[in-house]
């Protein structure tokens, strides 16, 4: 009997064939764990400030790391479908759309980030994975749609994902140990080990907080390249940890200090190659079979922050600093991006190394070091008067170095030349001024309006070492250190949004909302701008939010427009270098609704689904050099990766066995639709020119849960079914004649032991 059947059999005796959402949403969030009112509400701060969820005229979703532990799902790309209106397509933080606002390509994000309303990655050019944390050192992650410039700043076009981590606990004593193993269809084995104690060192005073954590992921992917020849090649291992200390010296005066970090190294995580375009995604190898070079990703991320409330009655005046280091290594085969380094591509260039053995590789080693200073001080009404409150500064300071070396390497590896060096530094620098007002006319009725100015300067400097001969001086350019390019921008970002509560469980409301995403110094590339701008979009929503039949039912919907327009995008010069401009529009228009049914005896019915008609309303500009190249989009064309039609659906059962044993059995079901791929490249072949569809696919989740006093056992089962879904669909812009596919995992079974105290 192989892997793969002794897996079924495992999965369907685990799954008792209970249907139960694999990771239930809460339209919520807190300040620290999942807290809640003396009455049982939900208290959120998705608007920077405590308030019932039923009462926040914003769409947010919230998962709990219990859950996320409990399934391992442990990266974004485990737990994005599961969010309305959240579409992705790889892990890295450009590759993140929320309702469709992503265009593809190597331009900024469209969506920010923040570790506890810190921002994290880079507010520039810089390109950095998603900060994957671990569960354990997580309340729970929050997902607030729709542009949320005014309070959080850049980059929010799409919206806002926020990493919520735990707070100490001054009462009690308490800890947690848990491990855990894991094996995946095909593939090989992996294991957890996580542990955390709080320590109360002065009651209501004092307390600390440490967690620790090492992850191994089962590889299944092989890999048949002569320099790799390994099955199970990719290899990923996530380690780290997390020191807090809560300090409360006077009654008024609350201070929260915390230290993070976490590496993440995974090895040949190279995607899968399918049957050239046009494609039906069948594999050349096999599935999760490569042959490409070895490639090695190392990444690291340290955030020192402090957090101190202090209670002046009327309002509370709140400072959050933070301090940040971000490093990533990626070294990679990019053979097929550089193909003239071997043979003569481009008109009026000859190789730049001709007669190199066959079977000749290029590779990229690409590394980004990202420093970055945030401070934010708000003052924030307290209570619940008829004018409510925040007004805020903000400020961030960011150094960052893009650090590339390209090579070439003979068929057995090593080396024949030393191609280009390109150190790349750049700075940006941000000020801004918030507030948020809300005006009660009635007990029914309000208005809220805010504004936002921010400012930003930044620099860039295109460095460059040529290594080998005057053909790639001619592409490249010469040795040197290049200008420092600079830039300013500034911007307003506004929101308003009108509420009317039916009664106090029920309300609807309006809102018009402004989001932008900073433009920069470019490349120095001859020709091109030195510069390019910032894109906006405009955000048109009607929601509704309430609870029915006696408080068992439970709904959250909202229709949205969002216009875009200036977008940014990417252009490449005649040798591939990149750099960015501005043009065209687009729209994005949908509906979302998430309801929950608690009919009793420990049923708990959940589902979420989401309608999203995102496309150009506008031609794309065509290329901004001869010879170079950019995106081709004509009006009318959908956006890249984002399914018109995504849903999920859950059910969950709590079994009391007696004797203070509680069993939680269910499954969760996900569907993503059909959805376009990345924009076509205008250097592309004509036959290449249409865009590839990645298909839709359907996922079932199964898990089972075992309390018993301190003790959880708990057993789950991911993509039961083994589906073959494409995450994303790689042909390099349609620039050469291969086409990638990254699939997602395929079925995963695991187990956890935990004991609490």
């Amino acid at each position: 009997m192989d892997k793969f059947t002794r897996s079924k059999q495992v999965a369907l005796f685990a799954g008792v064939a209970m249907w139960v959402p694999g990771c239930p949403l809460a339209n919520a969030q807190d300040v620290a764990a999942t807290e809640q009112s003396q009455s049982g509400e939900i208290i959120v701060t998705a608007q920077k400030r405590g308030e019932r969820l039923l009462d926040v005229p914003v769409p947010v979703t919230a998962i709990q790391s219990d859950d996320l532990r409990k399934q391992n799902l442990v990266k974004i790309t485990d737990f994005a479908t599961r969010i309305p209106g959240v579409s992705i397509s790889g892990n890295n933080i450009r590759a993140i759309s929320i309702r469709g606002v992503n265009t593809g390509g190597a331009t900024n994000p469209t969506t920010a980030i923040t570790i506890d309303d810190v921002p994290v990655g880079s507010s520039g050019r810089l390109s950095l994975p998603f900060p994957d944390i671990d569960p354990s050192e997580l309340s729970r992650i929050e997902v607030l749609r729709g542009p949320q410039g005014t309070l959080y700043g850049a980059a929010s076009l799409g919206g806002l994902i926020k990493l919520v981590t735990l707070d100490p606990d001054s009462t009690k004593w308490s800890g947690r140990a848990e491990v855990g193993g894991s094996t995946i269809s095909n593939g090989d084995e992996g294991w957890s080990l996580r542990g955390a104690i709080n320590v109360p060192i002065l009651k209501d005073r004092l307390a600390l907080r440490v967690s620790g954590f090492h992850r191994e992921d089962p590889a299944f992917m092989d890999n048949i390249n002569p320099l790799v020849n390994e099955k199970d090649t990719n290899k990923s291992v996530t380690e780290g940890g997390r020191a807090a200390l809560w300090f409360n010296p006077v009654d008024p005066l609350t201070i929260n200090l915390s230290y993070l970090r976490q590496t993440v190294k995974t090895d040949n995580n190279a995607p899968t190659r399918v049957t050239p375009f046009p494609t039906d995604y069948k594999p050349v190898l096999g599935y999760f079979v490569s042959d490409v070079g070895p490639a090695v990703t190392k990444t690291k991320l340290e955030l020192y922050q402090a957090r101190i409330n202090y209670d002046l009655g009327p309002a509370t005046l709140t400072s959050v600093s933070a301090w940040s280091r971000f490093n990533s290594a990626t070294s990679s085969d990019l053979t097929t991006t550089f193909p003239y380094v071997f043979n003569s591509v481009i008109p009026g260039f000859p190789a730049i190394l001709p007669g190199s053995p066959a079977g000749s590789s290029v590779r990229l080693n690409d590394g980004s070091q990202l420093r970055k200073f945030s401070e934010e001080l708000r003052l924030a009404s307290n209570g619940n008067d008829q004018v409510q409150y925040l007004v805020g500064l903000f400020y961030t300071k960011e150094r960052s170095v893009a650090d590339q070396n390209l090579q070439a390497f003979d068929p057995s590896g090593s080396l024949l030349s030393e191609l280009a060096h390109f150190p790349l530094p750049g700075s940006f620098e941000e000020k801004a001024v918030f507030a948020d007002i809300t005006y009660r006319f009635t007990e029914q009725f309000d208005l809220q309006v805010g504004g936002r100015y921010s400012k930003n300067q930044q620099t860039f400097q295109q460095n460059q070492v040529i290594l080998t001969n005057t053909v790639a001086n001619a592409l490249f350019g010469v040795t040197g250190n290049g200008v420092v390019q600079t830039s300013e921008d500034d911007a307003f970002t506004w929101l308003v949004t009108p509420r009317y509560r039916f009664n106090e469980d029920m309300m609807v409301y309006a809102r018009v909302a402004s989001g932008y995403r900073p433009g920069g110094p470019n490349n120095n590339v001859p020709g091109a701008p030195k510069t390019f701008g910032s894109d906006t979009v405009v955000n048109y929503e009607l929601g509704f939010k309430g609870r029915l039949l006696d408080r068992k039912f439970t709904v959250d919907a909202s229709l949205f427009d969002i216009e875009w327009k200036d977008i940014q995008l990417q252009n490449t010069s005649p040798s591939n270098i990149l750099f960015l401009t501005n043009g065209g529009k687009a729209r994005s228009r949908g509906a979302e609704a998430s309801v929950q049914f608690t009919p009793g005896s420990g049923w708990t019915i959940s589902a979420n689904s989401t309608y999203t008609d995102a496309e150009l309303t506008e031609n794309l500009p065509g290329p901004a050099l001869a010879g170079g190249s950019a995106l081709l989009g004509t009006k009318g064309m959908s956006l890249p990766f984002v399914p018109k039609f995504a849903s999920n659906l859950g059910v969950e059962k709590s079994l009391p066995l007696g004797s203070g044993i509680e069993l939680t059995l269910g499954a969760n079901w996900n569907h993503v639709g059909k959805r376009n791929s990345p924009l076509r490249s205008s250097t592309a072949p004509m036959a290449r020119r249409n865009s590839l569809f990645a298909p839709a696919y359907d996922v079932v989740d199964l898990r089972a849960n075992l309390s018993y006093g301190p003790w959880d056992l708990s057993f789950y089962v991911r993509n039961l079914g083994s589906e073959r879904g494409v995450l994303s669909v790689d042909d390099r812009q349609g620039a050469v004649t291969t086409t990638n596919v990254t699939f997602i995992n395929p079925q995963t079974i695991g187990a956890l032991l935990a004991f609490r105290f």
